[in-house]
Parts: C-alpha cells; sequence; structure tokens
C-alpha cells in the first residue's frame, strides 16, 4: 500500500460502544445519523421559465432546502404522449457538474458526460436535472464547505442529510408533474450524485428504483483505510455509521425488494474494490431472500471514475426494463 493510501487510522480500529441494530431498525437509525427532516408530500417552487424544445417540455425552477438554500433545477417532460403516466428520474450530477450541463441539448462525451438528463427524457421519462449540495457552482470554497460541516455537527445535521433531502424533494416534486406516475420515481447520479442517489433511496421507501454510477457504496471502513484520505470531504463521513453499520447493511436492510443497480468501476478511486465485492455478497442473498434476485445488478466494468456513454445505456435499459 503506498504511503499516499495508507490510512492514518489504524486498522484494527473498533467503534466506541458498537451498537447492532436490528434490520428493521436500519432506515430509522440512518435517517437519524444523516439528520434527515421529514420530506414534505408537496413541495413548493417557482417556475423561472418555460419552452418547448426538442420534443419536450423544459420548466427551469428553483426550490429550498432546509437551511435555506436555493436549489436550481431543470424540469423536462416529453410531449408526446402526454395522457400516459411515465416513469419520473431525478438525475443528479457530480461535484463539478450542474443541472445545466446534464441538461444540455447535446448528448455527448467530453472530458465528461453531458446532457445525459435530457437523453432520458428523450426516451420517455420525465427528469428533474438538480445542482446539487456539494457541488462546485453552490459553493464558494472548499474552507467554506469545511466549517459549514462542523457547526452543523452540533445540531445533529449533515451535509450528506441535506443532500438527501434536496433529492428527495426534487423526486415529491417530480411526483406531483402532470403525466408522471407518482408510483414510478427513480434516482439516479454520478458521484456526488451517485451518493445523493443510494442514501436517498435508503431512506425513503417511497422511491420506485435507483441507479448510483460511481456513487461511493460498497464499505466505507474499506474507503477510510485504502483510499487517500482527500478523495472525499468531510461530507461522505457520516459521523457514528460505523458504530451502528455499514453500506452492505444499510442496502440489504433498506432496498429489496426495489429495484437497485449499481455501477462500480473495479479502479474507482473513490470505493475499493474490495468494498463492493464485500457488498455484493450480503446485498445477493437480502435480494433472493426476498425472492427477487433479479432486481439487484452491479455491474463492475474495468477502469476509474467516470460516466461513460455505456454506462449510461446500462442505467436507461435497468429504468426501462424495470418499469
Amino acid at each position: 500500500m503506498s504511503p499516499l493510501t495508507q490510512s492514518i487510522i489504524p486498522k484494527g480500529i473498533r467503534p466506541a460502544y458498537p451498537d447492532a441494530i436490528p434490520a428493521e431498525a436500519v432506515r430509522s437509525k440512518l435517517v437519524e445519523l444523516l439528520g434527515l427532516e421529514e420530506i414534505p408530500a408537496s413541495v413548493d417552487y417557482t417556475t423561472e421559465s418555460r419552452q418547448e424544445e426538442d420534443g419536450l417540455c423544459i420548466m427551469r425552477i428553483r426550490y429550498e432546502n432546509s437551511l435555506g438554500e436555493t436549489v436550481p433545477g431543470i424540469l423536462m417532460v416529453p410531449q408526446e404522449g402526454s395522457e400516459y403516466k411515465r416513469p419520473g428520474i431525478v438525475c443528479v450530477p457530480g461535484t463539478g457538474g450542474t443541472a445545466e450541463e446534464i441538461a444540455h441539448p447535446r448528448f455527448y462525451m467530453e472530458q465528461k458526460l453531458m446532457g445525459w438528463a435530457r437523453e432520458l427524457a428523450r426516451r420517455g421519462f420525465a427528469t428533474l436535472a438538480i445542482s446539487p449540495k456539494g457541488c462546485e457552482s453552490r459553493r464558494s470554497s472548499l474552507a467554506e464547505w469545511a466549517t459549514e460541516n462542523k457547526l452543523l455537527a452540533p445540531y445533529g445535521r449533515t451535509q450528506m442529510g441535506v443532500l438527501v433531502e434536496e433529492t428527495l424533494k426534487g423526486a415529491r416534486l417530480l411526483a406531483t408533474t402532470p403525466g408522471v406516475d407518482p408510483n414510478r420515481i427513480g434516482l439516479t447520479g454520478m458521484s456526488l450524485g451517485g451518493n445523493a442517489t443510494w442514501y436517498a433511496m435508503a431512506c425513503a421507501p417511497w422511491i420506485w428504483a435507483g441507479v448510483p454510477v460511481c456513487g461511493g457504496v460498497g464499505s466505507m471502513a474499506q474507503v477510510i483505510h485504502h483510499t487517500a484520505a482527500d478523495r472525499h470531504s468531510a461530507y461522505y463521513f457520516i459521523p457514528h455509521l460505523l458504530r451502528h453499520f455499514d453500506h452492505a447493511a444499510i442496502v440489504s436492510a433498506c432496498m429489496p425488494p426495489r429495484p437497485f443497480m449499481m455501477i462500480a468501476p473495479t479502479e474507482d478511486e473513490d470505493m475499493p474494490r474490495e468494498g463492493v465485492d464485500e457488498l455484493i455478497l450480503v446485498v445477493s442473498q437480502a435480494y433472493a431472500d426476498a425472492g427477487c434476485p433479479e432486481r439487484f445488478r452491479v455491474h463492475q466494468p474495468d477502469g476509474n471514475h467516470a460516466f461513460l456513454v455505456e454506462y449510461f445505456e446500462w442505467m436507461a435499459d435497468w429504468f426501462r426494463s424495470t418499469s
């Protein structure tokens, strides 16, 4: 192990006062650890503009999180077959992304994948692209981001919890959009957005399906001991999480029987393959026990932390095949 990736925390460390949580209590404990407030069934939002383009009704909207911050979004609903209640997907970009980038009129790969939320809408889904908590366009500096994390902690609030809240508020908003099936609201995202996807799905049993791409899901313990300490900012390291459970226990307790697919490249710098492999064993058994092993799938392509066109196709096919 190189000095860069060697953890400053001893490998054999045990949580202080470990508290085993039964499976039926995992979701409520996770909500508590995140400091997640109740998500209202109806979300107020402001429409800033509306246009018809590319066979879609496209609306620029904004809504607020519980800290009073504005969440910018772009809502895209296919015009054709408007009488059909179609699935809705909240699309969350990575740290360096924005709603504008993933709703770009052109679907193409440059340094990152552009226009993928709009491409999902072209393929018949209603989509809401958001610029989430933690993305570069919404924070003035890394120092301010770290300070906010420090000051929220005494209140039992976490930045991850606010990110999850924004994602679920977007899901509620999408569910009340005309032409959208409120019982088929899915989540997907890359990196930061992948974390938003799987934590939000774990917290909200009313989410229909999820696909995190390079979403940091596998094992927090593996990340602590086997990745560079600066790969994730402090928002990722939810206080007290490992006192109760690691990612595998969360996913196995909270996701089945809902469709859940992970895209986890084998060289992803944000998540060691060992962590993903550990999770697969536990979660596969949970889905088998629930009688629906086909509703859990993991793609482990060669490569590192990136969202490729091929991954988009896997994600789009998963949502289509499970709807």
